[in-house]
């Protein structure tokens, strides 16, 4: 079985949360119906629907709880469930903090899901959760022969990103040492477990990797199809002279200068667009991914699986006007943040669906293009900008600690006060903006369907 995760929105567990701990000290339970996602490497259960057991229908102690489990899954409800291809994944408290399954939840697991796993044909997964007086949530799978297999990871995503692995007993380096006095153990911990995505290696993707990989993150997928040439040596980290005449794939120039570093992250490399089937199903297995593209259709594209999978999704931009005479008009260094219950970058204005429609007929149909470009019908796709590695460091900074503090919470201000950020160098000053907490329309069909969605299937509306 590949490794399997947990994921929901960070309301979806502020809920479960809420009616799991009402404040009486007794359990309470709850019913997660899931979506599917299939990576490359694992998959995942995505929270679309809470049932919530009535309290007062179950028999509810401090360390116990029974409840009527055919009164609220009905036949007529486990044929729609079916019908919908979800999978059914239990959750009660332990409001005493005991952090183990217990003996008792064993047995009872055991018994219910001979039935559950019963009920479908097709062998989905099915399983059970406790959750914590702190919110930390612990699942597995139980099969149909009551076998149980702990899961790699539960999260929460929203503006804190909450993320629970297994923990694992390793010594740790000088440099390890070093970063948790920084940032905490527990920190460093979830670090090194993480798999993280780049799409794009130039410019700011470069430096993002470079601050991920000194920062002991376990995986990294790296993505992108073009390769190394002169003019990118001033803005691409570990470049080389070399690199540039063999012309290297900039992912594979990358990977091997992560493995020179020698600091145990181990690197996935991808010579491909956003949308090709592999790329995809490498980042559907990404519990976080940044997004390090200049283009509208990589940003659209990066914006509709960040939803369908509930991946939490950091977007690094940097905007350079020229004035032709060797100044700068402008030149902003540009972070944003996308969760599925906030804004998108449609939704920010960081792309339009004009540019998305320019920019795939440009590549797939190079000469309709140019006909309807004349005709004034589409948006003409930008040029490249400038150069300046700097404010490619300022945005990948930004981005990178955004990162850290919605894993970490160090802020005084509450995470959904930074959904943009934005350095004016010109004007020497700092910006923010707050994610509204609303959903572009468009992307609330994608939002949770994971594999049910059109993306994974590379048939994107662009109208």
């Amino acid at each position: 079985m590949k490794p399997v995760s947990l994921v929901m929105t960070e309301r979806r567990h502020e809920t479960v949360f809420e009616y799991l701990f009402p404040g009486d000290g007794l359990e309470a339970a709850a019913v997660l119906l899931c979506n599917h996602g299939s990576g490359k490497h694992r998959q995942c259960l995505i929270v679309s629907e809470i049932l919530c057991l009535p309290h007062n229908r179950s028999q509810r102690k401090d360390r116990f709880i029974s409840w009527p489990f055919e009164d609220y899954l009905t036949p007529e409800k486990i044929s729609d469930i079916d019908r919908r291809g979800q999978s059914v994944v239990t959750i009660h408290s332990h409001p005493n903090g005991y952090e183990l399954f217990s003996e008792i939840d064993d047995q009872n697991d055991r018994e219910l899901f001979a039935s559950v796993c019963n009920w479908f044909d097709d062998g989905r997964l099915n399983g059970s959760a406790i959750m914590l007086p702190d919110g930390t949530i612990r699942a597995r799978i139980v099969d149909v022969n009551g076998k149980f297999f702990e899961l790699a990871s539960v999260s929460a995503v929203g503006n804190n990103i909450r993320i629970w692995k297994p923990e694992k007993q390793e010594g740790k380096t000088a440099y390890q040492k070093k970063l948790s006095q920084t940032f905490g153990r527990k920190t460093l911990d979830l670090l090194r477990a993480l798999r993280v995505g780049v799409v794009g290696c130039s410019g700011t993707g470069s430096i993002v990797i470079e601050l991920l990989t000194r920062n002991c993150v376990g995986e990294l997928v790296i993505v992108d199809s073009d390769v190394l040439e002169e003019k990118n040596l001033n803005r691409i980290a570990n470049s080389t002279t070399d690199d540039a005449s063999n012309r290297q794939p900039k992912v594979i120039a990358l990977k091997q200068a992560i493995q020179k570093i020698g600091m145990g992250t181990n690197v996935d490399a991808y010579q491909a667009l956003t949308d090709s089937p592999d790329v995809v199903a490498a980042l559907i297995d990404c519990d976080v991914i940044f997004g390090c593209v200049d283009s509208a259709f990589g940003r659209y594209h990066l914006d509709c699986l960040a939803s369908a999978y509930l991946i939490p999704y950091f977007d690094v931009g940097v905007h350079l006007e020229a004035d032709g005479t060797g100044g700068i008009t402008s030149a902003d260094a540009v972070s944003h943040y996308i969760h599925p219950e906030g804004d998108s970058l449609l939704s920010r204005g960081a792309y339009t669906m004009e540019q998305v429609t320019a920019e795939n007929w440009q590549r797939n149909a190079p000469e309709h293009y140019q006909e309807q470009q004349a005709a004034g019908y589409l948006a003409a796709v930008g040029e490249e900008q400038p150069a300046v590695m700097s404010i490619n460091m300022q945005a990948a900074c930004m981005a990178f600690n955004d990162f850290l503090a919605r894993i970490h919470t160090y802020r005084f201000d509450d995470n959904q006060e930074f959904g943009a950020q934005r350095f004016r160098l010109v004007h020497g000053c700092y910006e923010k903006d707050t994610d509204t907490g609303k959903p572009h329309p468009l992307f609330k069909r994608y939002a949770g369907t994971g594999d049910k969605s059109l993306l994974v299937k590379n048939n994107i509306n662009y109208d």
